[in-house]
């Protein structure tokens, strides 16, 4: 794996995840950016790019899934938003991604914690005025935010599994 370290690795980088790539987190979070007076607004308008990009992805398959699914309950409609959420992922996890400054990483997350309270509130506002499961919809509604505790770089240190494996035993002498 290429730690990214150049601003062409990163636009390279960037790209890759606007359309589509979740490959690209590991190499982002190895990888490392110097900010200098050169660089810093072309960095922080590709990364904006890419996030935009992505985002408008994730709301285009979402919509698509409300215009191809049929909804006859409140459990089709959690389900929906279930899977809507679990594509909210590889965003969150560009959010944490470690390679990114922390100023613009705090920037994406305001933007898209805004992003998913508008969804929340056009999904409330286009619910049928009457039925059964309004209240139980409203729920759901409500749950839906953003994927918490998104691992952005997972330990692969055996050792460290094992230790904390329930079926091993650490034995002391």
């Amino acid at each position: 794996m290429k730690k990214p370290v150049t601003y062409a690795d990163w636009c390279n980088l960037f790209e890759r995840f606007g359309n589509g790539d979740d490959t690209v987190f590991d190499e982002m979070n190895a990888g490392s950016f110097d900010l200098d007076a050169g660089t810093a607004e072309r960095f922080y308008n590709q990364a904006e790019e890419a996030y935009k990009t992505r985002k408008k992805l994730w709301l285009e398959k979402f919509q698509r899934s409300f215009e191809t699914q049929n909804i006859k309950s409140a459990d089709d409609f959690g389900m929906l938003l279930l899977t809507g959420k679990k594509n909210l992922i590889p965003l969150s996890k560009f959010l944490h991604a470690k390679g990114l400054p922390e100023d613009l990483k705090t920037v994406f997350k305001k933007d898209l914690e805004e992003f998913v309270g508008e969804i929340k509130k056009s999904l409330k506002e286009n619910l049928p005025k009457t039925g059964n499961d309004k209240e139980k919809m409203i729920l759901i509604i409500n749950s839906f935010r953003l994927p918490e505790n998104v691992e952005v770089n997972p330990v692969q240190n055996d050792s460290k599994n094992i230790e904390s494996s329930p079926l091993r035993r650490k034995i002391i002498f």
